[in-house]
């Protein structure tokens, strides 16, 4: 079996508020959800948003405690087919209240960030290369 990523696990405060917030600001629909859990099917990968207290029992199975909100240790980073797009994604981010930077161009590729209602950062990115 080849080495793949199969599922990105978040931990979220409030589930309703982040599942509207990938809906609406990202266009992913949930395949599947309960009270504790929903599952984005983003092209063959899961984005599984879990209640913190759930995510905990399995950070703390090998003597990890969750990140506090407002603590990075990954950035999640999504292409476009533009710049538009780029401007567009941080645009709707903002808008649904969001912390975000504007796009910048960096040797051919332009980029900005925002995050999530948990503060999980998100980099949108168009290659021109």
């Amino acid at each position: 079996m080849p080495v793949a990523i199969s599922c990105v696990t978040l931990p979220v405060d409030d589930l309703q508020k982040s599942m509207a917030f990938y809906q609406n600001v990202m266009g992913f629909s949930a395949d599947e959800q309960d009270e504790d859990h929903a599952a984005f099917d983003v092209d063959g990968v899961y984005l599984v948003l879990l209640n913190r207290s759930d995510f905990g029992v399995y950070v703390e199975s090998v003597g990890h405690r969750p990140a506090a909100r407002g603590n990075s240790e990954s950035i999640l980073s999504y292409f476009t087919d533009t710049r538009e797009e780029v401007d567009a994604l941080i645009a709707k981010a903002k808008a649904a209240g969001a912390t975000a930077s504007d796009a910048e161009d960096d040797d051919g590729v332009y980029s900005g960030c925002f995050t999530d209602p948990d503060g999980h950062v998100w980099e949108v990115l168009h290659d021109a290369a």
